[in-house]
């Protein structure tokens, strides 16, 4: 970690990295427009493997940052230099308090390959901004705690999101979308079992749209299904999002939908809809999800 802290001075940084704890500030020289994916799960935030602070000072400097719920690859590309290896964003893996390896290449397919890779982990991460840290620092920090790296993928949100419902469409998709549901199992580890991935064809404009970690009330014919959004998308409207399939899910009807909602099963099967802040409150109560700030305004 100490040759790559060294190597960034003065150069762009793209970085995958699982955990940044207190003090790497002062060790990697992130900059303005530097772009840096870290995992910014609640487990990873209440063990201090990662910083709020840390994100914060980084965000205030402008560097471009994503929270990532299952990240736990470290990648760097300084300049033109790529580094894979096994150290975090730490006091110890910077003084070699511990005993860590990498590959060091300067190789452009190798480096183009891992660019690549921090954009596609961006890609599938939340935008850190001044909600997200909020949330951040509001969660308590348990010194020498453990990081739980997430076993199973989770399905309640743990940061602020929107609510949306909308019928289920019968479609063909495309290679593209198949891959995109292929490459969420994948990720989250959940071909099967207790999650399901599902792809979605939405209708929503640029202004208007899905993002992780939100949550979806599905319409179909004769069930409602609960999704929480991955925020994944090759095109505009392929969306992709995971359930749960086991009895632990909240099951709830579409009649009793409709009734919080003061809406009719008819109205709620023609288009999709993103709750308004009462709405949302009621859905909450309904489905017994977290009791989170809006996504959005």
């Amino acid at each position: 970690m100490q040759t790559i802290c060294e190597k960034a001075e003065g150069r762009k940084i793209k970085a995958a990295v699982a955990y940044a704890g207190d003090g790497a500030a002062d060790l990697l020289p992130a900059k303005a427009g530097d772009l840096i994916v870290v995992n910014g799960s609640r487990n990873a935030l209440a063990s201090g493997a990662t910083s709020a602070r840390l994100l914060r000072q980084w965000y205030e400097q402008d560097v471009v940052l994503y929270a990532h719920e299952t990240l736990h690859a470290k990648v760097f590309v300084v300049g033109r230099t790529a580094f894979v290896g096994s150290a975090n964003l730490s006091r110890r893996a910077h003084n070699d308090g511990t005993i860590e390896a990498a590959i060091q290449t300067s190789d452009p397919l190798v480096c183009a390959d891992a660019r690549r890779f921090v954009d596609e982990m961006a890609a599938g991460a939340t935008r850190v901004d001044e909600t997200w840290l909020d949330w951040a620092a509001s969660v308590p920090v348990s010194a020498g705690g453990t990081v739980l790296w997430n076993p199973d993928p989770p399905f309640l949100p743990d940061m602020p999101y929107d609510i949306w419902i909308g019928p289920e469409v019968a479609v063909d998709y495309t290679d593209e979308e198949e891959a995109l549901a292929a490459e969420g199992r994948r990720i989250h580890r959940a071909s099967g079992g207790r999650y399901q991935t599902i792809t979605l064809r939405e209708d929503i404009d640029e202004q208007a749209r899905l993002e992780q970690p939100d949550m979806v009330v599905i319409i179909r014919s004769n069930h409602i299904r609960l999704a929480r959004f991955l925020g994944r998308r090759r095109r505009r409207q392929a969306a992709m999002g995971f359930y749960r399939t086991d009895s632990q899910g909240v099951r709830r009807t579409l009649r009793e939908v409709a009734g919080v909602l003061d809406m009719t099963p008819a109205s709620l099967r023609e288009d999709w809809i993103r709750l308004d802040p009462s709405q949302r409150e009621l859905l909450v109560d309904l489905f017994e999800l977290p009791k989170l700030p809006v996504r959005s305004s």
